[in-house]
């Protein structure tokens, strides 16, 4: 039970501050049948998507994937004091599959915005092109963290815990980095619109 809410915990950290991702994964597949939903309504629509439409789409969305940005995680990595309970090989496998699982949302987000969105506003269009953009940025970094994560980390069993972290925090730079800028993005395009 304890190793299940560190998991939970690690996964919502990494999407909100980090990259270490998704407490709401178990609800995405609860979900999914009103992910279908709401894309499929618009796919038949030829309405333009509205700036008010797009707002809460956007901000549903983006929370559904990513959780509430309002809120603090749990745990944190970027922390000056974080630390990790169990084994130094159980934390790694929690936080490789973590990157897994957030690259899987990152799609997923993207696709909920192209399939839902329905152009012919031109503030939302830009908008939303420009949100896809950064989620293509996002995918990248998360990708290249992946192909080297293993190769990098296989001496890490070694390191004090203080060190597994500070060398995590090194490779996951960019990762963690693109998050921030595509949250960023999300909070922008909301703000352009001059919609609280």
């Amino acid at each position: 039970m304890k190793n299940i809410k560190l998991v939970s915990a690690l996964l919502l950290a990494m999407l909100l501050t980090t990259f270490i991702s998704c407490s709401n994964n178990g609800s995405n597949k609860n979900n999914s049948s009103n992910n279908s939903q709401n894309t499929t309504e618009n796919n038949t629509s030829t309405t333009a998507t509205t700036k008010e439409d797009y707002e809460k789409y956007l901000t549903e969305r983006y929370t559904h994937y990513f959780g509430d940005p309002s809120k603090a995680p749990e745990y944190d990595i970027y922390a000056e004091d974080f630390t990790f309970n169990g084994t130094t090989e159980e934390f790694l496998t929690i936080y490789n599959n973590s990157y897994n699982d957030l690259k899987t949302n990152l799609e997923a987000f993207k696709a909920d915005l192209q399939n839902y969105v329905k152009k012919g506003t031109p503030e939302v269009d830009k908008l939303n092109a420009d949100v896809i953009a950064e989620v293509d940025k996002t995918i990248t970094a998360v990708d290249k963290h992946n192909a080297g994560f293993v190769e990098t980390t296989k001496d890490y069993a070694t390191l004090a815990k203080d060190e597994v972290v500070k060398g995590l925090r090194t490779i996951g730079n960019a990762s963690h980095n693109a998050m921030n800028d595509l949250k960023e993005m999300v909070n922008n395009a909301k703000s352009k619109l001059s919609i609280s």
